[in-house]
C-alpha cells in the first residue's frame, strides 16, 4: 500500500513510542502543514499520547515547531490526568461490588494500559466489567439504579450507565462471539481460565483482570466484532500488538491456534497479527503463532483508518452521532469480512437485532 508523508510519518512516530526506539523511516524532518497532519490523524486514531512519545526519540531539531509541541504536551497532560481519575474510579467501583459480593473481572481499557511502558499514555475510553454470573450482573445494575444513577441497555444485552464522567459498561460476556453455538465451548474455556486471572494493581487496590489467554480473545474478539458493526481505529490495533508482547510467555501458541480454529476465526486473525508486523513494527516472535505466509491484510487496515467515524455523521438537530446507512454499511462490512469469518459474519446482524428487540420490549 502507498502512503503519502503523512501517513509514513505516522506509523514511524507511533511504531517508535510502542517499542521505545528511534523512527525507522526516513521521512524527516516534516514541514509544518505535514506536523499538523500527523497531529490531526495521532488524535483520530486516539493514539496521540503513543505518537508523542515516539517524537521524544527525534533529535531536538526535528521536533514539531514550538508551538504544536506545546499543544501536545497539554492533550498528553489531560491524558495521564483522565488515566489517573479513571484508576481511582476503578478502584472505588470495584471496592463497591466487593462489598456487596459481586464477582467481577476489569477488562480491556485499564486493565490493557499495563502492557504498554508508559500505561497513562494510552487513552483510555470507557470502563469495562464483565460479571461471571448472571444473578451479580443483574444484582450490579440494580445496586447502581438504587444510588440514582441511570442505566441503560444496550445492543448485546450490555449495560451501561455514567459514572463521575466515565462512561461505564457491564457485560455478561467476555468473549464478543456472535455464534451461538460456540457458547458453550466458550463458557468452558472461560471457566478453566477464571483459576488464572491476573490481579493488576489499580491505585493501590489490587483489581482481577482475565487470564493472559482470555485477554487475547476478549480484546481480538472485541475488534472484529466492531470492524463487523462500525468501524474501529489503530488504538485498539495497538492493545492487540502489546498484548502479544506482554504476554508472549504466558500462553501457549498451540492451544491459542486450536482455539481460534474452533471458533471459525483463525484466518482472520492471521491478518489481524500481519498488520500488527507490517505496520505497527512489532517482531514476529511475540506472536503465539507462526504467521502464515502472503496475508495481505491492507484492506483491513483501511478500516482502522477509517476508524469509528466511518460512515456516521453528527445529526445537526440532536448533535448526536447518526450513521450514514446502517444497511449498506454492514453488507460492505459483511461482504468484506465473511471470507474469513463467515460464521460471525453471519450470526452478527441477527445477534444483534434480535438484542435490539428483546431491549425494547424489555422497557
Amino acid at each position: 500500500m502507498e502512503w503519502n508523508v503523512t501517513y509514513k510519518a505516522f506509523f514511524a512516530l507511533l511504531r517508535a513510542g510502542l517499542w521505545n526506539r528511534e523512527p525507522d523511516d526516513g521521512c524527516f524532518p516534516l514541514s509544518p502543514e505535514v506536523w499538523e497532519q500527523v497531529y490531526r490523524l495521532a488524535h483520530q486514531q486516539t493514539v496521540q499520547g503513543i505518537v508523542y512519545d515516539g517524537i521524544m526519540h527525534l533529535p531536538d531539531n526535528y521536533f514539531p515547531s514550538r508551538d504544536l509541541l506545546l499543544k501536545w504536551v497539554v492533550s498528553v497532560n489531560a491524558i495521564e490526568d483522565r488515566n489517573k481519575r479513571m484508576n481511582r474510579d476503578a478502584g472505588e467501583l470495584y471496592s463497591f461490588f466487593s462489598k456487596n459480593q459481586i464477582e467481577v473481572f476489569l477488562v480491556k481499557g485499564q486493565g490493557l494500559a499495563s502492557c504498554y511502558d508508559n500505561p497513562l499514555h494510552r487513552v483510555c475510553g470507557d470502563m469495562d466489567w464483565v460479571f461471571p454470573d448472571k444473578e451479580h450482573f443483574n444484582r450490579a445494575n440494580r445496586l447502581i439504579k438504587e444510588r440514582g444513577i441511570k442505566v441503560e441497555t444496550q445492543p448485546g444485552f450490555d449495560t451501561c450507565y455514567t459514572w463521575r464522567g466515565f462512561l461505564i459498561e457491564h457485560h455478561r460476556r467476555m468473549l464478543d462471539i456472535n455464534n451461538p453455538f460456540s457458547y458453550s465451548y466458550l463458557n468452558r474455556i472461560q471457566q478453566k481460565e477464571y483459576s488464572h486471572s491476573i490481579y493488576l494493581e489499580v491505585n493501590g487496590q489490587k483489581i482481577p483482570t482475565p487470564s493472559p489467554l482470555l485477554t487475547y480473545l476478549s480484546v481480538n474478539t472485541h475488534i472484529m466484532r466492531h470492524l463487523l458493526a462500525f468501524g474501529i481505529n489503530v488504538r485498539q490495533l495497538c492493545d492487540s500488538a502489546r498484548i502479544c508482547y506482554a504476554y508472549q510467555d504466558r500462553t501457549e501458541g498451540k492451544v491459542m491456534k486450536e482455539i481460534y480454529n474452533k471458533l471459525g476465526i483463525y484466518n482472520w486473525i492471521q491478518r489481524l497479527n500481519q498488520l500488527s508486523v507490517t505496520y505497527l513494527g512489532m517482531p514476529e516472535e511475540y506472536l503465539p503463532f507462526p504467521l502464515a505466509p502472503q496475508q495481505n491484510a491492507d484492506e483491513m487496515m483501511m478500516d482502522f483508518l477509517h476508524g469509528v467515524d466511518y460512515g456516521f455523521y453528527i445529526n445537526a438537530r440532536s448533535g448526536r452521532l447518526k450513521r450514514k446507512s446502517v444497511f449498506l454499511d454492514l453488507l460492505v462490512r459483511f461482504a468484506r469480512y465473511v471470507r474469513y469469518v463467515p460464521g460471525e459474519a453471519c450470526w452478527f446482524p441477527i445477534i444483534h437485532g434480535y438484542s435490539h428487540i428483546k431491549n425494547w420490549f424489555d422497557r
